[in-house]
């Protein structure tokens, strides 16, 4: 156990929670799904692009850390781990479905129940004209398209560097590769979208 408290007190904010429930208050772990619930579930939304789905990876996410949090060390933020559980839960269920095409990833600007409203650059201001509404309709959905053609590496590191706002580090820590594959994903991602969006948007696939 002191090990667990050396580690866990190495500024991760939730090291008092963890302290209680390796000392065996039970309930703490309660605080630890209340404080991460709605980023987790948020996360998997993205990923997997159902609500339905995405509920269940979350459910799923948080009862394998209530399985092994008793073994984890903090050698990480809880939340880096617990986001590494979530990200494999959805890998999991991704390769379930067989192929990734078969999701509908939620588009950047749509709001998830139980978080916050649509990013401020969302393609349709309030009060657009009928045209607008039209236009931003079509962008949306060739935007969809787009990150549901993404190979599921690629759409990781987007989505967690556009919606999360995790640096490159923190996204290369949580996935455990170099921060070079990390900018070369997120390059990657980042050119194939711009790609297949081109018609629609009017500009150079290049």
């Amino acid at each position: 156990m002191a090990e667990h408290k050396q580690a866990a007190t190495n500024r991760d904010p939730d090291h008092e929670v963890l302290e209680a429930f390796w000392a065996g208050d039970s309930g703490a772990f309660d605080s630890l799904v209340e404080r991460h619930q709605g980023r987790v579930f948020r996360l998997a939304c993205r990923l997997l692009g159902d609500r339905d789905s995405a509920l269940d990876a979350a459910q799923e996410t948080f009862v394998k850390a209530w399985k092994a949090l008793p073994r984890f060390k903090g050698d990480a933020r809880f939340s880096t781990w617990l986001t590494r559980i979530a990200i494999n839960q959805c890998r999991n269920e991704l390769r379930k479905r067989g192929t990734v095409k078969h999701t509908r990833p939620l588009s950047l600007d749509d709001v998830v129940p139980g978080t916050d409203s649509p990013r401020a650059d969302s393609v349709e201001a309030s009060g657009a004209s009928a045209w607008e509404t039209v236009r931003g309709e079509e962008v949306r959905t060739a935007f969809t398209a787009a990150m549901e053609a993404l190979e599921p590496e690629s759409r990781e590191v987007l989505i967690l560097t556009e919606v999360e706002a995790l640096s490159y580090e923190g996204i290369a820590e949580l996935l455990d590769v170099p921060v070079g594959t990390v900018r070369s994903r997120l390059h990657r991602a980042r050119a194939d979208v711009r790609r297949r969006m081109a018609a629609v948007l009017g500009t150079s696939p290049s």
